[in-house]
């Protein structure tokens, strides 16, 4: 095994909130029932999320993410890797 790994992407919660403009939170999140949220909406949605001690958010699904540091990777066959 080469040790090769995949990593998901993740949002980080700080680096957004510190340097997205008001327009780039539009269309970032949902509500449960599929509503767009506004940009207010989602904003005060990554605030929560600091709250909480999630300084990274996983975009899409990740089996192994941690709040703290993201994404934490995932190993990749070797036969995957040989080209």
């Amino acid at each position: 095994m080469s040790g090769a790994r995949s990593i998901h992407l993740s949002l980080d919660v700080k680096g957004f909130l510190a340097n997205a403009p008001k327009s780039r939170y539009r269309g970032m999140f949902r509500h449960d029932d599929g509503r767009q949220m506004t940009p207010d909406e989602a904003k005060y949605h990554l605030l929560d999320a600091l709250a909480a001690g999630n300084e990274f958010l996983p975009i899409g699904k990740c089996d192994n993410f941690d709040p703290k540091s993201g994404c934490l990777g995932h190993p990749i066959a070797e036969e995957s890797c040989a080209s």
